[in-house]
C-alpha cells in the first residue's frame, strides 16, 4: 500500500512538472499577458498606475519612484498645468519605461496632476496595444509622454529626456512654456 502511495505521489509531481513546463503562462497573474520574448508577465492596454505599483512590477516601479530626486526648484517654476492631459505609452518589458515612468509619476504627483489628467497605456514589443490606443500617435519608442491642452498636442518626451543635460523636469518646464524641446528621434 505504501508503495502505491509513493508511486502516486511521484507520478503526480512528474505530471505537475510537465504541465508547468508546457504551460508557463499559468504563472502569469490573471489580467496580465505573457511576454513572448521572456515568458514574464506584462501589461497591455489602458491601466491604472496601481497596477505598476503591485507585483510583479512593484520591485522596479517603487524602487525607482522612491529613489528619484526631484528638481524641486524647476518644478516650482512650472505653472498652468491644470488643463494639461498626459498620455503615457510604456512597456513593462522596457528598461527605459522602468526608469522613466516611475520618475514621471513622482513628477506628476508633485505638480498636482490627478489621475483624470493622466492615461497610462501599455504596449507590446511592437508598440501595439490590443485596443489600438497608439494608432495615429506615432509611438515608435517607449516610454512616450504626450502632453496636450484642449485636445491639441503641446509637446512630447520620447524614451528619455531630450538631451544628456536635460531632465524630465526641464523638458516638462519647456513644454509648459510653449517651447517644447525636440524629442529624441524627431529627426527620423
Amino acid at each position: 500500500m505504501n508503495k502505491d502511495k509513493i508511486l502516486l505521489l511521484i507520478l503526480s509531481v512528474a505530471c505537475f512538472a510537465i504541465a508547468y513546463n508546457l504551460y508557463p503562462s499559468a504563472t502569469i497573474p490573471e489580467g496580465m499577458h505573457k511576454d513572448p520574448s521572456t515568458g514574464e508577465a506584462m501589461l497591455l492596454n489602458k491601466i491604472k498606475i496601481s497596477e505598476l505599483q503591485s507585483s510583479p512590477f512593484d520591485s522596479w516601479f517603487n524602487t525607482e519612484f522612491e529613489e528619484y530626486q526631484l528638481d524641486s526648484e524647476l518644478l516650482l517654476a512650472i505653472e498652468d498645468f491644470d488643463n494639461v492631459k498626459v498620455e503615457v505609452f510604456l512597456g513593462t518589458w522596457c528598461k527605459d519605461s522602468r526608469r522613466e515612468v516611475p520618475r514621471a509619476k513622482k513628477i506628476f504627483d508633485n505638480l498636482g496632476l490627478n489621475e483624470n489628467q493622466i492615461t497610462w497605456i501599455c504596449v507590446d514589443r511592437d508598440k501595439i496595444s490590443p485596443d489600438g490606443q497608439e494608432k495615429n500617435k506615432q509611438i515608435n519608442y517607449v516610454p512616450t509622454f504626450i502632453f496636450s491642452k484642449n485636445n491639441v498636442e503641446i509637446g512630447r518626451i520620447v524614451e528619455s529626456p531630450s538631451s544628456q543635460t536635460a531632465s524630465l523636469e526641464s523638458d516638462i518646464f519647456e513644454i509648459s512654456l510653449g517651447i517644447p524641446p525636440a524629442p529624441n528621434y524627431s529627426n527620423q
